[in-house]
C-alpha cells in the first residue's frame, strides 16, 4: 500500500507496506548482532540479509524518487570504485608511493603489468563491498513512512538497552565476551571494541524516547529514566574515555526530552545531573575506570595520526587504495612504536580516508560532514520532532568519534548510521503531522 504526501521536495510516493519494514528491521538486527566485528564471515551474513531488502527496493514503483543522501553515497562509491580500474604499467609505476611496490615486483622477477590504483585490489574490493548492506538499508528506510521509521528507531533503542544489560553483566563477571579481544572484561556487548559498544549505548540514550509514543512520555517517565540510568552505567562499564565523556551530555539531553521541564526545572535538572556525575568519581567501584583518564598522555593515537599523515603525503593525491592501511602504515610506522600487535586502523577515520583514498577520500570526508549539517538545517526549517533530532545527534556522535577511532568500519554502527541518516532525511522532507 502506498500514499502520497506533500514534501519539501515536491510530491513523493511513500512506502507503507509491511514487507519492506520487516525486511529492513531484519537487516538492521542482523547487522547489530553479527556486525560487532569485521570478520569476513560476519560481513557475508550481513550482505546476505541485505538481498531481500534490495529485492523489495528494486520491485517498488520506478517513480519513487531516490533520496539525495543515497545519490550522494552512490556517487562517492562510484568514485571509490575507480581505484579498481586497471592502469598501464608506465602510468601505474609513475604514481606516488608505487616505487617500493614496483621494486618488490622487480626483485621477484615479475612485471608490474596492468594494475589498478589500489595497491591491494582484493582488499579494496572487500572494503568497498562492506558498504553494500548499509547503503541498501538506507535506501529502504528512506522509502518508509515516519511511523515505520520510528518503529525502527524504537527497535534500535531497545537493542541498545539489552546490549547495555549484557555489558554490565560482562563487567561484573569479568568475561562473557563473544569474541577473543583485548577488551574482554569490559562492557563490550556483541562488539570486539569497547569504544564501539559505548557508541551504540549512547545512540540508545539519544533514541530512548522512541520506545513510547509521544503522547505517553508523561506516563512512562520513571521507566525511561530508569532505563537511562542502566544505559549510563553500562557506558561507564565500557571504560571508554570518549564514551564516558559524552555520556553525561547525552544523559542530560535524554532527560530533557523525557521530562520536558520548564526552563527553571531544566536548570535544576541540569545541576542535579552534574552533581550526580561528579559524585560517581567518589564511588570506589568506579575509581579504576576513571583512572584511565590519567593515561591520556600515554595514548598512541597522536603518534598513529602523525605516521598516518606521513604515509598519506607519500601517497598523495591518489591514495594507496581502500583496505591497504595495515601494510602501508607498517612501511611508515615509527620504529620505536612497533609492538607484537600490529595497528589495524589509524584510529582517525578522516586521516585513514586521506591515506587510502587520497583526494577522493578527502572529498568523501568533507561531503559526509556537509551532508549531516544540511540534514540538520532541513530538519530545523521543517520543525522536526525531538526523536529526529536524537537520530541526528547519533550521526554527530559517530562522525565526531571518527576523529579518535573507527566506529563506521563496523557493520553494526554502519547500520545505525544508515538508519539514523534515513530518519533525519525523512523528518526533514515530509510534514504530515506538524
Amino acid at each position: 500500500m502506498k500514499h502520497t504526501t506533500a514534501a519539501t521536495d515536491g510530491p513523493v510516493v511513500e512506502e507503507k507496506g509491511s514487507a519492506l519494514f520487516i525486511a529492513s528491521a531484519a537487516l538492521m538486527l542482523v547487522s547489530l548482532v553479527v556486525g560487532g566485528t569485521s570478520r569476513p564471515l560476519n560481513q557475508l551474513v550481513i550482505a546476505l540479509a541485505a538481498l531481500p531488502v534490495l529485492y523489495l527496493v528494486l520491485v517498488s514503483p520506478k517513480r519513487m524518487p531516490l533520496a539525495w543522501t543515497a545519490k550522494l553515497a552512490l556517487a562517492l562509491l562510484g568514485l571509490a570504485l575507480l581505484q579498481l580500474v586497471p592502469l598501464p604499467p608506465s602510468l601505474w609505476t609513475a604514481l606516488p608511493g608505487r616505487d617500493l611496490a614496483a621494486a618488490a615486483l622487480d626483485g621477484a622477477g615479475l612485471s608490474p603489468g596492468w594494475r589498478p590504483l589500489a595497491l591491494d585490489p582484493g582488499a579494496a574490493a572487500m572494503t568497498l563491498g562492506t558498504l553494500f548492506s548499509p547503503l541498501v538499508l538506507h535506501v529502504a528506510v528512506c522509502r518508509l513512512g515516519w511511523t515505520d521509521t520510528r518503529r525502527l528507531l524504537a527497535i534500535l533503542a531497545g537493542f541498545a538497552l539489552v546490549s547495555a544489560l549484557l555489558g554490565i553483566a560482562q563487567r561484573l563477571a569479568g568475561g562473557l565476551a563473544l569474541y577473543t579481544t583485548a577488551h574482554a572484561g569490559d562492557s563490550i556487548g556483541l562488539f570486539t571494541n569497547r569504544n564501539h559498544h559505548a557508541d551504540l549505548i549512547i545512540s540508545g540514550m539519544l533514541l530512548l524516547s522512541a520506545l513510547v509514543l509521544p503522547g505517553q512520555l508523561r506516563r512512562y517517565r520513571l521507566v525511561l529514566s530508569a532505563a537511562l540510568v542502566v544505559l549510563a552505567l553500562s557506558v561507564i562499564a565500557t571504560t571508554s574515555r570518549f564514551g564516558i565523556t559524552l555520556a553525561a551530555p547525552a544523559t542530560l539531553v535524554a532527560l530533557l526530552v523525557v521530562w520536558r521541564p520548564s526552563p527553571r526545572q531544566a536548570l535544576t535538572l541540569g545541576a542535579a545531573a552534574v552533581v550526580g556525575a561528579l559524585a560517581l568519581f567518589y564511588v570506589p567501584a568506579f575509581s579504576a575506570i576513571f583512572e584511565r583518564f590519567g593515561e591520556v598522555g600515554d595514548d598512541q593515537r597522536l603518534t598513529m595520526a602523525r605516521d598516518t599523515l606521513v604515509a598519506a603525503r607519500a601517497m598523495w593525491p591518489w591514495g594507496s587504495g581502500y583496505g591497504s592501511f595495515v601494510p602501508v602504515y607498517m612501511a611508515f610506522e615509527d620504529l620505536d612504536m612497533i609492538q607484537a600487535r600490529y595497528i589495524v586502523a589509524a584510529h582517525n577515520d578522516y586521516l585513514q580516508l586521506l591515506l587510502e583514498g587520497g583526494l577522493a577520500g578527502l572529498l568523501t570526508a568533507f561531503a559526509g560532514v556537509v551532508a549531516v549539517a544540511l540534514l540538520g538545517w532541513r530538519m530545523f526549517t521543517a520543525a522536526a520532532p525531538a526523536l529526529a533530532w536524537g537520530a541526528w545527534g547519533v550521526l554527530v556522535l559517530l562522525m565526531t568519534h571518527s576523529f579518535f577511532d573507527f566506529p563506521l568500519r563496523t557493520g553494526a554502527l554502519m547500520a545505525v548510521y544508515a538508519v539514523c541518516t534515513a530518519a533525519t532525511y525523512t523528518a526533514g522532507r515530509r510534514l504530515p503531522h506538524r
